[in-house]
């Protein structure tokens, strides 16, 4: 047996597909294809079934893909020992995160990790919750930063988290609203107003509102959006509030304009967590240590 066999299963154990595994480790499918079947005949077992949906691990394969990403894992330590000197650290990162993350946060630690390791390059994917998790499930992302309300909480044994910051809900809109007379708007005062509400799908809209809502049916939502930027152009005509995390106000200039106002809302108190995301079964790069390390700093200096 050979080392890019264990490489061969496990990539294909991501995708489901030969063809996939190929085009992502430069190699030919008749290649990846033979060398699977060599170990097979070699161990005298299945280590893949066909199924509607692609490859499918068998349950003696199952063991066997683990057993080979712990042996890449290995070789990968190796190789980051024999480097010894961390000013040398280098290598590629694929970071998949929410937009919240991407517009605040993620821009300052790429540029000071950039200056502090020339030799990390990053390759950067802003998506939906949904979608960071499948990145990271896939092996298309080496880390995933994503938000985890209570409703979205939900534990996968497959990922290893780390929490990076807290991020408040704020109430945006004009200056020249009614609710600029008031020191603290209630939930109540919001009812009488349009609403903007932008969420990347429509599950997470509804799961959002009725969290903070209890009369969901009773808001008056003058627009649905999937793009965050809308809501400024209806919220800087007057036509609409909106509801932004407090760190995408702290990073983004419009919402520091003197005619806009931002304040909490009584009888809300909603925050928003936001996590970092990896394979657990996947070895953790020493750039990725380090990429994870400035992101906390410049997440602290947000709050």
């Amino acid at each position: 047996m050979r080392i890019e066999q264990f490489l061969y299963i496990t990539e294909i154990a991501k995708t489901g597909s030969i063809a996939t595994a190929a085009e992502r480790l430069y190699v030919s499918s008749p290649g990846i294809s033979l060398a699977i079947s060599s170990l097979e005949e070699e161990l005298g077992i299945k280590i893949f079934e066909r199924s509607r949906t692609g490859l499918e691990p068998t349950e003696t394969g199952k063991n066997l893909i683990i057993k080979s990403q712990e042996i890449l894992n290995c070789i990968e330590e190796f190789k980051h020992e024999a480097k010894g000197d961390s000013s040398d650290i280098e290598g590629h990162l694929s970071i998949s995160a929410v937009p919240a993350i991407c517009r605040s946060i993620i821009p300052k630690t790429s540029a000071e990790l950039n200056a502090k390791f020339p030799g990390i390059t990053l390759q950067i994917k802003e998506s939906a919750f949904s979608q960071v998790r499948k990145d990271v499930l896939n092996g298309d992302a080496d880390i995933g930063i994503v938000f985890n309300l209570p409703f979205f909480h939900k534990e996968n044994q497959l990922l290893t988290s780390t929490h990076i910051i807290d991020s408040s809900i704020m109430l945006c809109f004009r200056k020249d609203s009614e609710l600029a007379n008031k020191d603290i708007p209630s939930v109540e005062d919001i009812y009488k107003h349009p609403i903007v509400a932008s969420y990347l799908c429509e599950k997470d809209r509804k799961n959002f509102l009725s969290q903070v809502f209890r009369e969901f049916n009773n808001l008056n939502i003058l627009v649905h959006s999937q793009n965050s930027e809308t809501k400024k152009y209806f919220i800087s005509q007057g036509l609409a509030i909106g509801f932004e995390p407090d760190i995408i106000i702290k990073a983004d200039p419009f919402y520091q304009r003197e005619d806009f106002v931002v304040k909490p809302v009584k009888g809300i108190d909603l925050k928003i967590s936001y996590y970092s995301i990896r394979l657990k079964s996947k070895f953790f790069s020493a750039a990725g240590k380090e990429f994870l390390k400035e992101l906390q700093v410049q997440a602290n200096n947000f709050k």
